[in-house]
């Protein structure tokens, strides 16, 4: 699969996880950033196709960061991710344009129908 993925959180245990469940899925281009203004930098300098974007960053609110997306690369896709799974965060990310919503812990099985769901993942696999 050649895509290119974006994925922020401030948990690296949380980025590792993701990593290796997406290598997993066959994807190997895979950009792991800290803090969203290293999200943002990356976002300028190159081209992805999709993006995992957590909420509560340390230096900036995810939302604006998917503000940002919105504005500057408007079909680039966002998958938005919080252990805060509340109604309001999934309808807020939701009506900014965010094309997912994944709840922390990371399922596995979720992850894997969310990138079913976006036609991103070649159903025939069975990873």
């Amino acid at each position: 699969m050649n895509m290119k993925i974006l994925i922020v959180d401030d948990a690296k245990e949380i980025l590792q996880l993701f990593e290796q469940l997406l290598n997993q899925l066959g994807y190997r281009d895979i950009t792991l950033v800290l803090n969203g203004k290293n999200a943002l930098q990356q976002l300028s300098e190159n081209e992805f196709n999709l993006v995992f974007l957590d909420i509560e960053l340390p230096d900036m609110d995810g939302t604006s960061i998917l503000d940002n997306i919105q504005m500057n690369h408007p079909d680039l896709p966002v998958v938005m991710c919080s252990a805060h799974n509340t109604v309001e965060n999934v309808k807020q990310t939701w009506d900014m344009g965010a094309k997912g919503f994944l709840a922390k812990p990371i399922s596995p099985h979720k992850l894997k129908n969310l990138l079913l769901r976006l036609g991103v993942l070649d159903p025939t696999l069975n990873a």
